[in-house]
């Protein structure tokens, strides 16, 4: 099932930089990657577990380095990385048996309205406001819902999260940053239990493009502490709408690929 040792090395280039601009916002950008998984080894559900295991390798040293920062809020990690991480472990195991195309055009398409939405109404910074915490039933339900998807699609859905925290539940910027990193390593540890049980992750990449994806993670997080919340949540909306955007191409990107 391995891949050509040459794209794995151009993936693991492409991962690194993607993961450095990911965890300066708490996410790890994992689209782009899970197409040329797919591609590269022949197998959409092999591409998209072995892809969330390299995503959750990146999530885990970027929630580290938050957490030593001080920007993981432990209340939120359990009401909504709890049950995210529930379902996306049950969920991950009947991932093969699901075409997620239809899930993905829907939340690429909210990814590119939500961005395109920070950026139109130019908001003051969201640490400015005075903290309001989301009804904890609230959260238990984002968090589940988004983890299921998670283990269907092999993607952790930072991007969805995130702009919730912020706008919603009035986290400050650099805390939802960083606690929604650590939401995200939760869940793909769970999804990644169930998809190594049932034989879906491929070893050699996952060995050939962890470590740059960790590199670009810890890289990136150390940066956030460094940036201004305005300056971060425009940084969100632009990662937001690229996110969708690569989603949608997702499908042409693997048709180019195709030989």
């Amino acid at each position: 099932m391995t891949a050509d040792p040459l794209f794995l090395g151009l993936i693991a280039l492409v991962s690194l930089l993607l993961s450095y601009i990911g965890a300066t916002v708490g996410l790890v950008l994992g689209q782009l990657r899970v197409a040329l998984l797919a591609y590269a080894l022949g197998n959409a559900a092999v591409g998209a577990a072995t892809s969330l295991a390299i995503s959750t390798a990146g999530t885990l040293i970027g929630t580290l380095r938050h957490a030593v920062d001080g920007r993981v809020q432990p209340l939120l990690l359990l009401t909504i990385g709890g049950p995210s991480a529930a379902a996306a472990f049950f969920t991950a195991r009947y991932a093969h048996l699901i075409d997620a195309r239809l899930l993905k055009l829907a939340i690429a398409i909210v990814l590119i309205l939500t961005g395109a939405s920070m950026l139109i109404r130019r908001k003051a910074p969201a640490a400015a406001d005075p903290p309001r915490v989301a009804p904890m039933l609230a959260e238990v339900v984002v968090g589940a819902v988004l983890g299921a998807i998670s283990g269907l699609i092999g993607l952790l859905l930072g991007s969805l999260r995130l702009p919730a925290m912020i706008r919603y539940a009035r986290v400050p910027t650099p805390i939802a940053i960083g606690t929604n990193m650590a939401i995200g390593t939760l869940t793909g540890l769970s999804a990644g239990v169930a998809t190594f049980l049932e034989g879906q992750v491929d070893l050699i990449a996952f060995a050939v493009i962890a470590p740059t994806t960790v590199l670009g993670a810890h890289l990136g997080a150390r940066k956030t502490g460094q940036l201004a919340p305005e300056t971060l949540l425009k940084i969100i909306a632009w990662v937001l709408v690229a996110t969708g955007l690569l989603m949608l191409g997702e499908n042409l990107i693997k048709r180019l690929l195709a030989p």
